[in-house]
Protein backbone atom coordinates (compact mmCIF):
# COMPACT_ATOMS: atom_id res chain seq x y z
CA UNK A 1 0.00 0.00 0.00
CA UNK A 2 1.54 3.78 -0.93
CA UNK A 3 2.49 6.01 1.74
CA UNK A 4 -0.40 8.35 0.72
CA UNK A 5 -3.09 5.51 0.50
CA UNK A 6 -1.77 4.60 4.19
CA UNK A 7 -1.92 8.57 5.36
CA UNK A 8 -5.71 8.45 3.72
CA UNK A 9 -6.96 6.15 5.78
CA UNK A 10 -6.29 7.10 9.11
CA UNK A 11 -7.67 10.23 8.09
CA UNK A 12 -10.91 9.12 7.01
CA UNK A 13 -9.85 6.56 10.78
CA UNK A 14 -9.26 10.14 12.77
CA UNK A 15 -12.32 12.08 11.17
CA UNK A 16 -15.04 9.19 11.54
CA UNK A 17 -14.20 8.59 15.63
CA UNK A 18 -14.52 12.41 15.73
CA UNK A 19 -17.81 12.50 13.87
CA UNK A 20 -19.06 9.34 15.78
CA UNK A 21 -18.05 10.98 19.02
CA UNK A 22 -19.65 14.12 18.66
CA UNK A 23 -23.14 12.12 17.70
CA UNK A 24 -22.82 9.97 20.14
CA UNK A 25 -22.53 13.12 22.37
CA UNK A 26 -25.58 14.51 20.97
CA UNK A 27 -27.83 11.29 22.23
CA UNK A 28 -27.57 12.97 25.59
CA UNK A 29 -26.47 16.73 25.87
CA UNK A 30 -27.21 19.80 23.34
CA UNK A 31 -25.02 20.48 21.04
CA UNK A 32 -24.26 23.82 22.23
CA UNK A 33 -23.00 22.78 25.66
CA UNK A 34 -20.54 20.13 23.99
CA UNK A 35 -16.99 21.19 24.35
CA UNK A 36 -14.06 20.02 21.71
CA UNK A 37 -12.15 18.63 24.43
CA UNK A 38 -15.35 16.08 25.26
CA UNK A 39 -15.52 15.54 21.32
CA UNK A 40 -11.42 14.40 21.73
CA UNK A 41 -11.47 12.49 24.76
CA UNK A 42 -14.74 10.96 23.46
CA UNK A 43 -13.12 10.14 20.03
CA UNK A 44 -10.12 9.21 21.20
CA UNK A 45 -7.79 11.35 19.67
CA UNK A 46 -5.46 14.46 20.57
CA UNK A 47 -7.19 17.75 20.49
CA UNK A 48 -3.96 18.51 17.92
CA UNK A 49 -5.67 15.64 15.33
CA UNK A 50 -8.83 17.89 15.84
CA UNK A 51 -7.55 20.58 14.62
CA UNK A 52 -5.97 19.26 11.48
CA UNK A 53 -9.38 18.64 10.26
CA UNK A 54 -11.85 20.99 11.95
CA UNK A 55 -11.81 24.86 13.22
CA UNK A 56 -14.61 24.46 15.36
CA UNK A 57 -17.03 21.66 16.40
CA UNK A 58 -19.79 23.24 13.64
CA UNK A 59 -17.60 21.89 10.69
CA UNK A 60 -18.41 18.68 11.97
CA UNK A 61 -21.85 18.97 11.61
CA UNK A 62 -21.53 20.88 7.94
CA UNK A 63 -19.61 17.83 7.13
CA UNK A 64 -22.13 14.97 8.63
CA UNK A 65 -24.83 16.91 6.75
CA UNK A 66 -23.44 17.84 3.35
CA UNK A 67 -22.48 13.58 3.08
CA UNK A 68 -26.11 12.80 4.41
CA UNK A 69 -27.86 15.36 1.53
CA UNK A 70 -25.25 13.97 -0.68
CA UNK A 71 -26.23 10.54 -0.38
CA UNK A 72 -29.95 11.33 -0.16
CA UNK A 73 -29.54 13.05 -3.61
CA UNK A 74 -27.96 10.10 -4.92
CA UNK A 75 -30.47 8.08 -3.40
CA UNK A 76 -33.62 9.90 -5.32
CA UNK A 77 -31.55 9.75 -8.16
CA UNK A 78 -31.07 6.11 -8.33
CA UNK A 79 -34.36 5.16 -7.07
CA UNK A 80 -36.98 7.16 -8.13
CA UNK A 81 -36.11 8.78 -11.55
CA UNK A 82 -38.69 6.47 -13.33
CA UNK A 83 -41.52 7.55 -11.19
CA UNK A 84 -45.02 8.07 -13.10
CA UNK A 85 -47.20 10.02 -11.48
CA UNK A 86 -50.01 8.92 -13.32
CA UNK A 87 -48.77 5.00 -12.91
CA UNK A 88 -48.69 5.48 -8.89
CA UNK A 89 -52.12 3.35 -8.59
CA UNK A 90 -50.53 0.29 -9.99
CA UNK A 91 -47.10 0.83 -9.13
CA UNK A 92 -46.64 3.06 -5.59
CA UNK A 93 -43.75 4.63 -4.28
CA UNK A 94 -40.97 2.44 -3.31
CA UNK A 95 -39.79 1.77 0.35
CA UNK A 96 -36.40 2.95 -0.47
CA UNK A 97 -36.68 6.63 0.62
CA UNK A 98 -38.30 6.01 3.89
CA UNK A 99 -35.20 2.93 4.59
CA UNK A 100 -32.72 5.86 4.13
CA UNK A 101 -34.66 7.95 6.20
CA UNK A 102 -34.62 5.36 8.63
CA UNK A 103 -31.30 4.36 8.41
CA UNK A 104 -30.64 7.72 9.25
CA UNK A 105 -32.84 8.17 12.19
CA UNK A 106 -30.94 9.15 14.89
CA UNK A 107 -29.03 11.97 13.04
CA UNK A 108 -32.78 12.79 11.47
CA UNK A 109 -33.75 12.99 14.98
CA UNK A 110 -30.84 15.91 15.93
CA UNK A 111 -31.42 17.72 13.31
CA UNK A 112 -34.92 18.34 13.77
CA UNK A 113 -35.02 18.76 17.55
CA UNK A 114 -31.64 20.20 17.77
CA UNK A 115 -29.75 23.70 17.52
CA UNK A 116 -26.80 24.18 15.29
CA UNK A 117 -28.06 21.87 12.50
CA UNK A 118 -27.46 24.36 9.94
CA UNK A 119 -30.95 24.83 8.66
CA UNK A 120 -31.17 21.16 8.05
CA UNK A 121 -34.88 21.69 7.00
CA UNK A 122 -34.55 24.18 4.31
CA UNK A 123 -31.16 22.26 2.81
CA UNK A 124 -33.22 18.99 3.01
CA UNK A 125 -36.22 20.54 1.33
CA UNK A 126 -33.83 22.08 -1.31
CA UNK A 127 -32.81 18.82 -2.33
CA UNK A 128 -36.12 17.32 -2.49
CA UNK A 129 -37.23 20.24 -4.44
CA UNK A 130 -34.98 19.88 -7.23
CA UNK A 131 -35.25 16.94 -7.62
CA UNK A 132 -38.69 17.17 -8.09
CA UNK A 133 -38.33 19.83 -10.30
CA UNK A 134 -35.96 18.25 -12.54
CA UNK A 135 -37.74 14.39 -12.08
CA UNK A 136 -40.79 14.84 -11.80
CA UNK A 137 -42.87 17.59 -13.12
CA UNK A 138 -44.28 17.14 -16.60
CA UNK A 139 -42.10 20.34 -17.43
CA UNK A 140 -44.40 20.89 -20.59
CA UNK A 141 -46.82 21.95 -18.36
CA UNK A 142 -45.83 23.76 -15.69
CA UNK A 143 -44.65 27.02 -15.65
CA UNK A 144 -41.10 27.65 -14.09
CA UNK A 145 -42.75 29.53 -11.10
CA UNK A 146 -45.50 26.86 -11.23
CA UNK A 147 -42.20 24.37 -10.70
CA UNK A 148 -40.78 25.87 -8.21
CA UNK A 149 -44.03 26.74 -5.95
CA UNK A 150 -45.26 22.98 -6.42
CA UNK A 151 -42.14 21.88 -5.91
CA UNK A 152 -41.96 23.65 -2.54
CA UNK A 153 -45.34 22.61 -1.54
CA UNK A 154 -44.89 19.13 -1.80
CA UNK A 155 -41.14 19.26 -0.37
CA UNK A 156 -42.04 20.98 2.83
CA UNK A 157 -45.26 18.75 2.80
CA UNK A 158 -42.77 15.22 2.87
CA UNK A 159 -40.22 16.87 5.41
CA UNK A 160 -43.50 17.82 7.63
CA UNK A 161 -45.13 13.67 7.26
CA UNK A 162 -40.94 12.84 7.88
CA UNK A 163 -41.26 14.74 11.04
CA UNK A 164 -44.38 13.34 12.44
CA UNK A 165 -42.76 9.84 11.41
CA UNK A 166 -39.35 10.67 13.94
CA UNK A 167 -42.16 11.90 16.66
CA UNK A 168 -44.19 8.77 16.76
CA UNK A 169 -40.59 6.81 17.20
CA UNK A 170 -40.84 5.36 13.65
CA UNK A 171 -43.62 3.32 14.43
CA UNK A 172 -44.69 2.65 11.19
CA UNK A 173 -42.35 0.65 8.71
CA UNK A 174 -40.55 2.41 5.78
CA UNK A 175 -42.75 0.20 3.49
CA UNK A 176 -46.15 1.62 5.26
CA UNK A 177 -44.97 5.42 4.92
CA UNK A 178 -44.51 4.60 1.44
CA UNK A 179 -47.78 2.97 1.06
CA UNK A 180 -49.48 6.30 2.93
CA UNK A 181 -47.69 8.64 1.12
CA UNK A 182 -48.69 7.13 -2.31
CA UNK A 183 -52.08 7.73 -0.97
CA UNK A 184 -51.67 11.17 0.04
CA UNK A 185 -50.57 11.93 -3.74
CA UNK A 186 -53.51 10.36 -5.07
CA UNK A 187 -56.04 11.75 -2.66
CA UNK A 188 -54.53 15.06 -3.90
CA UNK A 189 -54.69 14.99 -7.31
CA UNK A 190 -55.75 18.74 -7.85
CA UNK A 191 -52.13 19.86 -7.16
CA UNK A 192 -50.77 18.32 -9.73
CA UNK A 193 -53.28 20.07 -12.25
CA UNK A 194 -52.95 23.28 -11.80
CA UNK A 195 -54.73 25.82 -13.83
CA UNK A 196 -51.11 26.77 -14.70
CA UNK A 197 -52.53 29.12 -18.20
CA UNK A 198 -55.57 30.32 -15.69
CA UNK A 199 -52.68 31.49 -13.30
CA UNK A 200 -50.53 33.19 -15.44
CA UNK A 201 -53.54 34.78 -17.13
CA UNK A 202 -54.36 36.31 -13.69
CA UNK A 203 -51.07 37.71 -13.03
CA UNK A 204 -50.66 39.43 -16.79
CA UNK A 205 -54.30 40.99 -15.81
CA UNK A 206 -53.12 41.82 -12.27
CA UNK A 207 -49.35 43.78 -13.91
CA UNK A 208 -51.65 45.40 -16.49
CA UNK A 209 -54.03 47.04 -13.42
CA UNK A 210 -50.59 48.22 -11.95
Amino acid sequence: MRQEEVIDIRIMRSKKAISDALVELIEENEFKTISITEIVNQAGVNRGTFYKHYAYKEDILKEIQDDCLDKFAVMLKDNYQEVCYSNLKTVPLSDTFFTFIYDYRNYFHFAVHQAGFLNFHLQFSAVLKEFLIENFFPTARYSLESQNLLGAYIANGIYGYLVEWDEKDYASSPAEMARQLTNIFLLDRSVFNLPVPELLADKETVEEAH
